[in-house]
C-alpha cells in the first residue's frame, strides 16, 4: 500500500476513535434529521483538531461520556502530530505515531473499543 494511503488510513482510523463516534467517520446518513447540537459537536471537534486544542476537545468528549474521556493530553498531542506530519507528508513519522499511539489506546481503553 503506497504510505501515503497507508497514513491516511491510519489518521482516519484515530480521528473516529477520538471523535468518540460523535463524527461517524465524518459522514452523517441522514443529516436532515441531525440535530443542530450534533452538527455542533461535529464541528466543534473537527476545529479542535484543526487547532490542537485539547481543553475544548476534551469538554466535549467529556460531555459525551463513556472511556474516550480518559484520553489525556499527551495522547491527543501524539494524534495531532501525526495528522501534522501526514499533511506535511512525512507519512512514515504519520505511520509510526498512529500504529504506536492505537497501541496504546488498545492497551488503556481495551480492545473493544477500538476494533
Amino acid at each position: 500500500m503506497q504510505k501515503y494511503k497507508q497514513a491516511a488510513i491510519a489518521i482516519a482510523f484515530l480521528t473516529i476513535i477520538l471523535s468518540a463516534g460523535i463524527c461517524n467517520g465524518f459522514i452523517s446518513r441522514d443529516e436532515e434529521n441531525e440535530s443542530k447540537r450534533e452538527k455542533s459537536q461535529k464541528v466543534a471537534i473537527l476545529n479542535a483538531f484543526e487547532q490542537g486544542d485539547y481543553d475544548t476537545w476534551k469538554k466535549i468528549i467529556t460531555q459525551k461520556g463513556g472511556v474516550f474521556k480518559n484520553i489525556d493530553k499527551e495522547e491527543f498531542e501524539r494524534f495531532i502530530a501525526a495528522r501534522q506530519a501526514a499533511r506535511s507528508g512525512d507519512y512514515d513519522t504519520a505511520i509510526n505515531i498512529s500504529a504506536s499511539l492505537e497501541r496504546d489506546l488498545k492497551l488503556k481503553l481495551g480492545e473493544k473499543y477500538l476494533s
